[in-house]
């Protein structure tokens, strides 16, 4: 089992000079598979679409599954019943390999006779999304097996006021 976690899934974390906010990374290579999201960090309120892309490296994987748990708050409401986040039912995959499908906070990204940059992608859009950092867990199981297991943020900033 390999875990990766946010100190050793990609590129180093930077500072943003303009207010030493830390920004999360948006690649996380696991075996096999890199799982990545766009953007990592946005400003509230600005309707921002987060993608998760799972994308297979190696050649061939007979069976795989990447299942990434969303933040709670990603499926709550407002006090005025209005969603925090619009977050659909499936997302895309390429050549019917890979199907994309949400259940409950789970979104699993499964991988049948895989090839080589067979891509799995799920979008979730900002709504009113409050300030905060995000943290979903993510789980990559290979043949039956859990090949690695990790933690990505996705921050929400505050909107500076002039």
């Amino acid at each position: 089992m390999v875990a990766v976690g946010v100190a050793s899934a990609g590129p180093a974390l930077a500072e943003d000079d303009t207010n030493n906010t830390v920004r999360p990374p948006t690649k996380y290579v696991m075996p096999g598979v890199t799982l990545r999201v766009t953007p990592s960090f946005f400003d509230a309120g600005t309707r921002t679409k987060v993608t998760f892309s799972a994308l297979q490296t190696r050649r061939s994987i007979k069976r795989a599954t990447l299942e990434l748990t969303l933040p709670v708050r990603w499926r709550q409401s407002d006090a005025q019943g209005a969603r925090l986040a619009s977050v659909p039912v499936s997302g895309t995959g390429s050549g019917g390999r890979v199907r994309v499908r949400r259940n409950q906070r789970v979104v699993r990204f499964s991988f049948t006779n895989g090839r080589r940059n067979d891509t799995g992608t799920y979008a979730v859009t900002d709504r009113a999304l409050p300030p905060a950092t995000y943290r979903a867990r993510f789980v990559l199981r290979i043949d039956g097996y859990q090949a690695a297991t990790g933690t990505l943020s996705v921050l929400v900033l505050p909107v500076e006021q002039p």
